[in-house]
C-alpha cells in the first residue's frame, strides 16, 4: 500500500475517533485546502510539499485555533471549565504529540520564522507540520521531503530528525487513541479535556488528572 494510501486510511480512524469522543477538537479542523492554496505554499516556502502531506491537506486545511489568537482576546480571570476560551484552546493542540495541525498559512509563518531562526539555514529544506498552540510555535513537528522523515524542533534548539515517518506517526497515534495506551514516537498518553470534549496528549503523569483531564482508556 503507498504511504499516501496508509495515511489517509489512518487519519480517518483518527478524525473518526475525534469525532466520537472529541467533538471540539473536531469541530476545529478546518475546510480543506485547494490545489491553489498548496501551490502558493509551496511557492511561499520554496519547498515542495510531499504527496502524503499534500494527501492530508486536500481533506483538511490544519485546525483553527493553531494562533489561540483566532480564538479572541483571552478572559483574565474565567469563572470555571466552561469558559468557551479556554475550552477551545485545551482542545486545540490534539495531534499525536499535544500540538496543533498548521493551516497552510501559519506553515508559511513556522517556515520562515522561528524553523528558519532555529535551522540556522537560509534555505530551510523542511515543511512545519504542526506546532504547539499554547506556546505559541516555541516548538513544532517538521516533516523532510528528501527523506519522508519527521523531524522536531524547539526553543534555542536545533531542529532534530526523527526515525519515523508521516504515516508511521498517524497510524500509531489512530491505534493509541483505541487501545488506550500512549503512542510509541513520542511516548505521549491522550487525555480528554476537564469538559469532556477536547483531545490532547501529555507525558504520563497523575498531575493532569488531578487537573481534571482524564486519560484514555481502552
Amino acid at each position: 500500500m503507498k504511504q499516501q494510501t496508509r495515511v489517509e486510511a489512518a487519519w480517518r480512524r483518527f478524525e473518526e475517533w475525534l469525532s466520537k469522543h472529541a467533538p471540539l477538537s473536531h469541530s476545529l479542523l478546518r475546510e480543506s485546502a485547494t490545489p491553489e492554496q498548496i501551490e502558493h505554499t509551496e511557492q511561499a516556502i520554496g519547498v515542495v510539499i510531499p504527496p502524503e502531506l499534500r494527501a492530508l491537506y486536500l481533506i483538511h486545511d490544519g485546525v483553527q485555533g493553531a494562533d489561540l489568537d483566532e480564538f479572541g482576546e483571552q478572559p483574565f480571570a474565567p469563572e470555571n471549565e466552561n469558559d468557551p476560551w479556554h475550552r477551545k484552546a485545551n482542545a486545540v493542540d490534539f495531534m499525536p504529540n499535544g500540538q496543533a495541525w498548521l493551516p497552510l498559512d501559519h506553515v508559511i509563518t513556522a517556515h520562515g520564522g522561528p524553523l528558519a531562526a532555529l535551522s540556522g539555514q537560509e534555505a530551510v529544506p523542511y515543511v512545519p507540520v504542526t506546532a504547539s498552540a499554547k506556546y505559541t510555535m516555541l516548538e513544532g513537528t517538521y516533516i523532510d521531503p528528501a527523506t519522508g522523515s519527521l523531524g522536531t524542533w524547539a526553543d534555542a534548539q536545533e531542529p532534530q530528525l526523527l526515525r519515523a515517518y508521516l504515516v508511521d506517526w498517524l497510524e500509531d497515534g489512530a491505534a493509541a487513541l483505541t487501545e488506550g495506551r500512549p503512542n510509541r514516537i513520542f511516548g505521549m498518553r491522550p487525555y480528554i479535556s476537564p469538559t469532556g470534549d477536547g483531545l490532547t496528549w501529555f507525558d504520563p503523569d497523575p498531575m493532569y488528572e488531578q487537573d481534571g483531564w482524564r486519560p484514555v482508556t481502552h
